[in-house]
């Protein structure tokens, strides 16, 4: 008889984990601290220059409330500037030299996390791996299933 997993809990603890460190401001070479989603738009702004504010809010999945609150937010600590755009209405982000600075400072770390985990992953067999892989691709279609009927019942 197989024994019953907790799959929930696992999902939930590593998502408590992420939450936790999401929300820890980090250094990244500029002595102003940020948090995970202040550095992922000035990270986003970086790879699309020129981008209104309604175009990052839909790269980052949140409003565009959200999103020009957060540009204020940057700008206020000197990172970005919001400059009108094309049009009177629209507003575009540009980087600063110090937002640019966070941005390759956030590229440099992602590249040693990779490195790290890359290592880590070594030390697992391919059927340990491919387990793993496939728990989370099953975890995935149950989401976007859910996600097409939010009906619980």
């Amino acid at each position: 008889m197989k024994k019953p997993y907790g799959f929930r809990p696992m999902i939930d603890h590593l998502a408590r984990i992420q939450k936790v460190s999401d929300a820890l401001p980090r250094n990244y070479g500029i002595d102003i601290p940020l948090k995970t989603d202040e550095i992922h738009l000035l990270d986003l702004i970086d790879k699309h220059p020129d981008c209104n504010l309604t175009t990052l809010a839909e790269l980052m999945w949140a409003s565009k409330m959200v999103i020009s609150g957060l540009a204020r937010r940057l700008e206020s600590k000197g990172l970005l500037t919001v400059v009108q755009g094309r049009n009177k209405k629209e507003l575009v982000c540009q980087l600063t030299e110090r937002g640019k600075i966070a941005v390759d400072t956030h590229d440099a770390y992602h590249r040693m996390e990779n490195v790290y985990l890359s290592e880590k992953m070594e030390q697992y067999t391919d059927e340990e791996i491919q387990l793993v892989e496939r728990v989370l691709a099953d975890y995935a279609t149950y989401l976007e299933e859910y996600a097409r009927d939010a009906t619980i019942l």
